[in-house]
């Protein structure tokens, strides 16, 4: 279990310090099979298992369209450094309808980002997964998999692709809108307070998104700030996640058996 979470701490390391988008990748690799052994490491729950086999078929879905949008992007440019996709496409003049490859690798980076940090509508697995871990593996997945997964995918979309944020810019608007409400609404209607926690998790992504929208009107002398306000989001938002998921392992038990509402009356006196 502790090797466990060592390995995905270093994922989560290599991903946030990657220059290079196969080594970011690994790093997202190495986290998410920490993940996902840690979601179903509780053999006495089947709940735990069927949070870990969910975590890992939509995380090899996600995976894979993250690796074949890295292979559109270094077809096009011939480079896998992040600073060096943004140099050659700083230099290329783009004519209409010809990058269609890039265009296709740019949408398959956001698809496969948008799983690992619970996009909408790429959020699917996040209800099941909070609830069905271990208590303690779901904090890690709030703070240090969400944190390290928006990290990367700020530093790929900012210094990699702004010369072509007019195009990716619209479609981080509508997901961090459709993530808001979706996020907002239905954390309303949840009975389990995991369940619950998992829905603000995925409004706090729309937030933090926001940011990232920010920075792509890149002809503004003050885009920069759209980075940097996501960046203090991720620090405020990784400390505050662990508090109320602290509280509830210390009233759902060592079975994580009393999640739902129901559980918490009385709390307040």
């Amino acid at each position: 279990h502790y090797v466990l979470l060592l390995t995905a701490a270093i994922g989560a390391a290599i991903m946030v310090t990657a220059n290079d988008l196969v080594v970011s990748f690994l790093g997202i690799e190495i986290l998410s099979l920490s993940l996902y052994v840690l979601a179903a490491s509780d053999r006495r729950r089947t709940a735990s298992q069927e949070a870990g086999l969910k975590y890992f078929i939509l995380g090899g879905f996600a995976s894979a369209f993250l690796l074949y949008g890295i292979a559109l992007v270094y077809g096009t440019t011939g480079q896998t450094n992040i600073s060096g996709i943004g140099i050659v496409l700083a230099d290329e003049i783009s004519v209409p309808r010809n990058d269609a490859m890039l265009l296709a690798g740019v949408a398959l980076l956001l698809v496969g980002f948008g799983f690992k940090v619970a996009l909408v509508p790429f959020h699917s697995w996040t209800p099941d997964v909070y609830q069905g871990a271990p208590t303690p593996v779901t904090a890690l997945m709030g703070s240090v998999g969400k944190v390290a997964a928006f990290a990367a995918l700020l530093r790929v979309f900012t210094v990699a692709l702004p010369s072509r944020a007019d195009d990716w810019g619209p479609v981080v608007l509508v997901l961090a809108i459709a993530t808001l409400l979706v996020g907002s609404v239905l954390a309303v209607i949840q009975t389990d307070v995991k369940r619950m926690l998992a829905y603000s998790s995925i409004s706090h992504a729309g937030f933090i998104l926001v940011g990232l929208e920010a920075a792509s009107h890149v002809s503004k002398a003050d885009s920069s700030l759209g980075v940097s306000s996501a960046m203090a989001y991720l620090f405020v938002y990784r400390v505050l996640v662990v508090g109320p998921l602290a509280v509830v392992a210390l009233i759902s038990g060592k079975g994580d058996n009393a999640t739902t509402l129901g559980a918490f009356n009385g709390l307040g006196k």
